[in-house]
C-alpha cells in the first residue's frame, strides 16, 4: 500500500548515512538502537572504558598471527627484550616475557568495530570502484590496544628500544583465564633436565 511504502522510505532515511555501533551479520535486523548518526562519540574514543588507554604498536605479518587479528579480539603480548647488564656478554641475552593477557583490541590500522563494514576504492587497471570487506582486509600495519596507563608506559619504553620486539598471540574470546607464566630464553630448551626416570630405565 502507499502508506506502507511512504513509512517504509521513512524508515530507510533514519539508517541512510548513520555508522554501525557493533558489527553487523548479513541477514541480520537492523535496528535504530544498534547505529549512530556520525558525531564527536562516535569513532575510537567511546570504545575505550573509563580509566583506560588506547595505544598503537607496530606489526609485521609474523608477530600479528599474520594479520589475522581484528577489532573487538582478544589477545597476549610477548615481549622479547635484550637484558644485557654489565658484565654479561653472553649472546643468550635477549629474554621472552608475556607482559599482557586478555587484552581488548581496539583496532587493526584504522579499521574499529564501528566503522563502516567496508572499503572503496578505484581499481588503478580497470578504472572502476572495488569495494573490499573490512572483515577481510589485511593492508595494516599496527594494532591499537587498551590498556591501564602504567602498561601503556611499559609498552612505550619496550618500544623504544631498537632491538626489543613485541609478539601478539591471538586467545579465544570466550577464555579470560590468565596464567602464572615466567619468562623463557632459547637457551631455557637445551638446559632442561634429561635424567633418566626413576628405576634407570631409559
Amino acid at each position: 500500500s502507499e502508506k506502507r511504502e511512504k513509512q517504509f522510505s521513512m524508515e530507510i532515511k533514519n539508517i541512510v548515512g548513520n555508522i554501525a555501533l557493533v558489527p553487523f551479520k548479513k541477514g541480520e535486523q537492523l535496528t535504530l538502537t544498534r547505529i549512530t548518526e556520525p558525531n564527536m562519540r562516535t569513532g575510537l574514543a567511546p570504545q575505550i572504558a573509563p580509566g583506560k588507554r588506547a595505544i598503537t604498536l607496530a606489526i609485521d605479518e609474523v608477530s600479528s598471527v599474520g594479520k589475522l587479528i581484528k577489532p573487538g579480539d582478544r589477545v597476549d603480548l610477548i615481549a622479547i627484550v635484550d637484558v644485557k647488564t654489565g658484565q654479561n656478554t653472553s649472546a643468550d641475552n635477549r629474554v621472552a616475557k608475556t607482559i599482557l593477557q586478555d587484552t581488548v583490541v581496539l583496532a587493526v590500522g584504522r579499521y574499529i568495530t564501528n566503522n563502516v563494514a567496508r572499503k572503496v576504492e578505484r581499481d588503478p587497471n580497470t578504472d572502476k570502484q572495488k569495494t573490499i570487506a573490512l572483515t577481510n582486509f589485511d593492508g595494516y600495519s599496527s594494532i591499537t590496544v587498551e590498556v591501564d596507563p602504567q602498561q601503556a608506559l611499559m609498552l612505550a619504553a619496550i618500544t623504544s628500544g631498537t632491538s626489543n620486539k613485541l609478539i601478539f598471540t591471538l586467545r579465544n574470546n570466550d577464555d579470560a583465564d590468565r596464567a602464572n607464566l615466567s619468562s623463557a630464553r632459547a637457551s631455557d630448551l637445551f638446559l632442561q633436565d634429561n635424567r633418566a626416570p626413576a628405576g634407570g630405565q631409559r
